[in-house]
């Protein structure tokens, strides 16, 4: 567990900040976001809402896998002209898609293409898309949406007697940025919007019998579900996410670990990297290895937005930063980052 919460503590009267998310925050094709999934989460619930709230969720179980997912072009995945609608897709396998379109008014998803069922490639197309942003999102926001699953699968993975099977999900969204304030993950701590998402969905299942070849209802059932996701700015997707079992307990709780976007967040080091003097004024020299020169260099402020860039071309290398307002800021090289204070 990373020593961060003094820091946060200190920090939290001076950065805190009720943020706005827009299209700039979410992901864009050729990133790739590091995340981690408690999947036995310990966790007591999603904590308060309202304005200026304090969520602290770095309490862990033995249960934690890692997951990278990785942003793509529609053209490159497989079955991307089943998404004519999307702009983008991402996977966490190289096997399975989902597929969204971000434009300056929203944020949606068009559906999922993979083997989910082993039954083979299934191409979920969503009519209509599922909104999963309006821009901006600011605190109070909320908006209703639906969406429809109808697929067809081969039946004979389930039964031999079986042709086809028919899969269709009838959904009502409600999503609420219920709360703001500043969340600590196992990660480090950010500056967010919380979000609470209502599904009241339905589930039909029809079969196709080899004989007689008629379609018949199998089953109806009618179900309501409950997430919640912390999102910040620059967090590309959300800084955390809160999921619930079907008695409504915690059970898995993922969280994003990219560096440099969060208020409190303690660096990777940066070994070998030194940056001086700390805290700086109107210069910030940077002193490294050989081996970093011609590496891009970028700063990011405490809310993860980017305020310089560049390139390492020798070493010490000097950095005017006298127009960076006073406050904390993360200087990346490479796949190093390390914390600075403008003064």
């Amino acid at each position: 567990m990373k020593p961060f919460l003094l820091l946060a503590g200190m920090m939290a009267g001076t950065l805190s900040a009720q943020i706005t998310l827009d299209q700039n925050d979410m992901p864009s094709v050729g990133d790739n976001i590091p995340r981690k999934s408690d999947t036995m989460t310990v966790l007591p619930g999603p904590g308060g809402s309202g304005p200026n709230q304090t969520w602290n969720f770095t309490a862990t179980s033995n249960y934690v896998i890692t997951e990278n997912t990785s942003v793509v072009s529609v053209a490159s995945t497989p079955n991307g002209n089943q998404f004519g609608n999307s702009n983008m897709a991402m996977t966490n396998d190289n096997a399975s898609y989902l597929y969204f379109n971000k434009s300056a008014q929203s944020f949606t998803t068009q559906g999922f293409s993979g083997d989910l069922l082993g039954s083979g490639i299934i191409n979920a197309v969503f009519n209509p898309d599922l909104t999963l942003h309006q821009f901006p999102r600011t605190f109070g926001s909320s908006f209703n949406d639906t969406y429809v699953i109808d697929v067809i699968v081969p039946g004979a993975a389930f039964n031999p007697l079986v042709s086809q099977i028919r899969f269709k999900r009838s959904s009502m969204v409600h999503d609420t940025t219920d709360a703001w304030g500043q969340i600590t993950t196992p990660h480090g701590t950010y500056d967010v919007l919380r979000i609470h998402t209502t599904e009241t969905y339905t589930d039909s299942i029809w079969a196709l019998p080899i004989f007689p070849p008629t379609w018949s209802l199998v089953s109806t059932s009618s179900d309501v579900s409950n997430s919640y996701s912390w999102v910040g700015k620059g967090g590309k997707l959300a800084i955390a996410e809160m999921s619930f079992d079907t008695l409504g307990a915690p059970k898995i709780f993922k969280w994003t670990e990219l560096p440099g976007i969060g208020v409190g967040t303690d660096e990777y080091l940066a070994e070998g990297i030194e940056a001086y003097p700390n805290p700086a004024h109107n210069q910030l020299t940077l002193e490294l290895p050989w081996n970093l020169l011609d590496e891009k260099y970028s700063i990011f402020d405490a809310f993860g937005r980017e305020v310089m860039k560049g390139s390492i071309e020798k070493t010490p290398c000097d950095l005017n930063i006298e127009h960076l307002v006073p406050g904390m800021y993360y200087v990346k090289v490479g796949h190093k980052t390390l914390k600075i204070k403008k003064t």
